[in-house]
């Protein structure tokens, strides 16, 4: 009779010969399914317009302040690699411009009108998605890297970092997360345009150490909560296939119009 201790490990023993043949038997399941496969690569030019908030929890909280949405945009190009016709790795490098505006009364503010502070952010994001298809349809998930070279900034209720330069109230980069989803409208077997929507969640802290002294963005201490930038886009996509790794076989991507 085995006892409760050699019980759990006769048990444990099974399961992982179990869990070694099942992955064994999926190992050679993708293995065949990739020789099978037809992978290319394809290029692609996309831009996009969207909008974005500088979203923290000290600022949200201020009745005082209200965010004020402002257009943003990007453009780039995409590199992809397509293992089969449903599952694909992109990466896009594209050019970026993001805006954040809040109105506000400072003190001894005595027009009728609230006052508007705002910046302007450009940058480049680097981004690395994984992509599956379906039915003319898409689904992507991805991480972000993005970098910052300029600032604009400006403030009807006065000059509140001078003589520190705009760069310097934001780090120089930042990581976060970046979802979409969208339709292939139209195309031939090898060229075809996409539409879909982006949302992006930035994990780092906009806000560098020099900016928070300067209560960046806007009415912040120094122990402030972290600002996150979140968006979301319009995009299009215009791809093109090629370098096919065997002979292309008959069919073509789905599509949900043409």
């Amino acid at each position: 009779m085995l006892d409760d201790a050699d019980f759990i490990i006769f048990v444990h023993s099974k399961i992982l010969r179990k869990m070694k043949k099942t992955f064994l038997i999926l190992s050679c399941l993708l293995a065949i399914n990739m020789l099978n496969a037809q992978p290319w690569f394809d290029i692609g030019l996309k831009g996009g317009i969207g909008t974005s908030m500088m979203y923290n929890k000290q600022i949200f909280d201020n009745q005082e302040v209200v965010h004020k949405f402002k257009p943003g945009y990007a453009f780039g190009a995409k590199l992809g690699f397509n293992f089969i016709q449903e599952h694909q790795i992109t990466f896009d490098v594209m050019r970026s411009q993001f805006s954040q505006a809040f109105t506000y009364r400072p003190e001894g503010w005595s027009a009728s009108k609230d006052a508007v502070r705002e910046f302007t952010i450009d940058g480049v994001d680097l981004l690395l998605m994984y992509r599956t298809n379906r039915n003319g349809t898409y689904f992507e998930i991805g991480p972000q890297w993005s970098t910052f070279s300029k600032v604009k900034y400006s403030d009807e209720g006065g000059d509140f970092i001078s003589p520190t330069a705009p760069e310097d109230l934001v780090n120089s980069s930042s990581f976060g997360i970046t979802a979409g989803f969208g339709g292939y409208i139209f195309g031939t077997d090898n060229f075809g345009v996409a539409t879909g929507l982006r949302f992006n969640y930035m994990i780092s802290d906009l806000a560098s150490a020099t900016g928070k002294d300067k209560n960046f963005p806007i009415f912040t201490s120094r122990d402030a909560n972290p600002t996150h930038n979140l968006s979301v886009m319009f995009v299009i996509e215009v791809n093109y296939d090629f370098g096919y790794l065997v002979s292309p076989k008959c069919g073509t991507r789905g599509k949900l119009f043409v």
